[in-house]
């Protein structure tokens, strides 16, 4: 029957976090301990202290497992003396082989500490003229995540051969963690992942890339068609070869201003197991500044959403890492820009609104003020904003209110400029002609026009009177009488 227990898928399991050392746990005698009459056997503890307590029992593997006897060392252990770090508990046990025997029996010890957690460890014995064999998988451990290559561990042994020793490793689909293990699978109808001969410790690799993603049932059977020497084990494992499939929803522009950006990842999906377990990072980063600097790391369970503020302008990438609970992990890099807003550049001379390319005749004064205040930009940088006035291109104020005062060495004319400028030297400008309040107004160029019109016009009328004068003085020819 099928080997299916505790004691066959750990030889030290931990439950329960320890805030020390986990205890260890040593045996005077080899697996596989055979003999044909009473015996005793003895093994140590290791720990800081003195656990809290340590039980035995012994479990029979035919045909079913079976408990045969069990007890607890805890008042019998003694100290010992230790050439390490931590002190050492002896315990000894007596079997009585006519008791148990003929019996494959698994000897298991169990060490329970003061945190509350316990630790475990196995030991075959072979009792008496016992033929099954036994096997003892040590790792995976059951319920492990695995995906690509799996690496399993652990102990098998026949107590008497008449052919080759034959260790099979083989895996079925099971619809749940329940169902795992649940049945005993014939391995003559599998396929196998690999097939060696034991000789006590085994290791093998195994390839599982082509399983299915799902709970399966991963066998380890001492092969015999006879079933004299016949032994199965199974663990239960959660085949991961499928990463996540990762759905970013978000924008791939936006202006800078005041608000966020969302990105959703709330689709991303476990193709077998779903999205309650998948871990997300999120890393921001802009290349076109801080290079691959992360600016922002966000990383939960629960973070399938992610806000970015606007308030800086750039190239952006935002990488996104979906680890699912096996540890499977995808990568998605999502490249947005943020493009900054170019400020609007409004001002005003002594209240009256500045047109840009106008011309502007100051009222008499020695000062007359300037105010840009109302300059437009997005949210975010009008606060910010610089104002720099500018005559004939020439810096001469910074200050969104200031007052204008004609420079000494300027003409009757200057030209004013003003830039509003925001964090990312982007700007804004608009000019004007400044006219001295005491320069001589020019002729209107209408007026200019219509002169020499008038003088063309004259000039004209002249020239064709002369012509008819001329005309008339000229002699005619007559002719001979």
């Amino acid at each position: 029957m099928l080997v299916v227990a505790s004691l066959f898928t750990a030889v030290t399991t931990t439950v329960a976090d320890q805030p020390d050392d986990i205890p260890l746990i040593g045996f005077d005698f080899d697996n596989g301990f055979s003999t044909n009459q009473t015996t005793v056997i003895s093994g140590s503890i290791e720990d800081e202290v003195k656990p809290a307590s340590v039980t035995w029992s012994i479990v029979a593997s035919e045909p079913y497992l079976v408990e045969l006897d069990s007890g607890d060392f805890s008042d019998i252990l003694e100290a010992s003396d230790s050439s390490g770090s931590r002190p050492i508990w002896t315990w000894s046990l007596e079997i009585d082989v006519a008791e148990h025997s003929p019996c494959t029996c698994y000897l298991t010890v169990t060490v329970e500490t003061a945190s509350e957690g316990f630790t475990q460890s196995h030991r075959v014995l072979f009792l008496g003229d016992t033929s099954r064999s036994a096997i003892i998988v040590d790792s995976p451990e059951p319920g492990d995540w695995v995906h690509g290559f799996i690496s399993v561990s652990g102990w098998s042994m026949y107590p008497m051969t008449w052919t080759t020793p034959e260790l099979r490793l083989f895996a079925k689909p099971a619809s749940s963690s329940i169902d795992a293990c649940s049945t005993e699978a014939d391995s003559d109808m599998s396929a196998h992942l690999s097939i060696i001969i034991p000789d006590g410790e085994f290791s093998e690799s195994l390839d599982i890339s082509g399983l299915e993603d799902g709970w399966h049932s991963l066998y380890a059977e001492n092969y015999d068609p006879s079933g004299v020497t016949y032994s199965q084990g199974c663990v239960p494992i959660q085949v991961n070869n499928l990463a996540p499939s990762i759905s970013i929803e978000g924008p791939d522009h936006s202006l800078e201003g005041a608000s966020d950006l969302f990105f959703d990842a709330s689709a991303t999906d476990d193709p077998v197991w779903g999205r309650e377990e998948l871990h997300y990072m999120w890393v921001l980063r802009k290349p076109s500044h801080s290079g691959q600097t992360p600016l922002q790391i966000v990383m939960g369970q629960d973070k399938g959403t992610m806000a970015i503020p606007t308030g800086s302008s750039g190239d952006y990438t935002l990488t996104l890492v979906v680890t699912d609970a096996g540890g499977i992990s995808s990568t998605m890099v999502k490249i947005f820009t943020i493009q900054n807003v170019v400020p609007k550049a409004i001002a005003s001379l002594d209240d009256s609104s500045i047109e840009d390319g106008s011309r502007i005749k100051l009222s008499p004064g020695s000062e007359w003020m300037l105010d840009a205040s109302l300059s437009e930009d997005s949210e975010n940088d009008q606060s910010g904003l610089r104002c720099v006035w500018k005559i004939d291109h020439q810096p001469v104020y910074e200050g969104c209110i200031r007052a204008l005062s004609w420079p000494p060495d300027a003409g009757d004319e200057v030209i004013l400029t003003l830039d509003v400028i925001d964090d990312d030297d982007d700007y804004g400008s608009i000019s004007v002609l400044l006219v001295h309040p005491e320069a001589a107004e020019p002729l209107p160029y209408s007026l200019i026009v219509l002169v020499i019109s008038t003088l063309f016009m004259l000039s004209a009328i002249m020239l064709r009177y002369r012509s008819s004068d001329d005309s008339s003085s000229i002699p005619k020819w007559k002719s001979d009488e």
